[in-house]
């Protein structure tokens, strides 16, 4: 099945997304702030989910499934682009609720910089190599390394599960809605970058 063009899926999804949090209750501790968090937490929740997906398909990359290469490199760019994203979303509520637009004593705006500069290396390291085996194998360790270090570390001023543990039941309800309609703006992302991938063939690792 053939897909709208990529500004109409793209930007009606977008919406999607932005009516959602519009949509969303206002919280008892944050108010409409709220909704900032939720904006920044499902961009990089799918961030998380996309780097995850492009660690398997290097797998199977390496496992000889080679027509998956241009995935894995689209799906992997998605995933750098959309942490992005969700870092540079994370500044409004910081500067709502603490003043500052970056906190650089929080461990996980620390991590989360590192992460983005470990990125930076990969895509450039990946683009000079120009093996698709170094850039499947670097895309697993990666996608480890920033999998990992989202796991362990550690929470200071950010609180451990405030959507979980929200006694309104709307509170997670509704950002499972934000997340739902991010996840499907961030693949279709995926599906019109792969597709120009593998469509215009310009995968410059061509060496194995």
């Amino acid at each position: 099945m053939k897909l709208p063009r990529p500004a109409v899926l793209l930007t009606v999804l977008l919406v999607a997304w932005g009516l959602a949090l519009l949509a969303a209750p206002r919280e008892k501790t944050l108010g409409s702030v709220v909704r900032w968090v939720f904006a920044h937490a499902s961009i990089t929740q799918v961030s998380l989910v996309l780097f995850l997906v492009a660690a398997i398909l290097a797998v199977l990359y390496l496992l000889g499934r080679t027509a998956l290469f241009p995935w894995m490199e689209a799906v992997g760019w998605v995933a750098i682009t959309l942490w992005l994203a969700g870092f540079l979303l994370s500044m409004i509520p910081a500067r709502l609720e603490w003043g500052v637009l970056v906190d650089f004593a929080e461990p996980r705006t620390q991590m989360t910089l590192r992460v983005l500069g470990v990125a930076i290396v990969f895509v450039l390291l990946t683009r000079w190599v120009g093996s698709r085996l170094f850039t499947a194998v670097a895309q697993i360790l990666l996608s480890v390394v920033v999998v990992v270090t989202n796991r362990s570390t550690a929470l200071v001023r950010h609180p451990l599960n405030p959507i979980g543990q929200a006694q309104d039941i709307a509170i997670p309800l509704s950002y499972g809605l934000v997340f739902l309609t991010a996840l499907l703006f961030g693949a279709a992302l995926v599906y019109y970058v792969g597709a120009w991938r593998s469509r215009s063939g310009t995968v410059e690792a061509g060496a194995p």
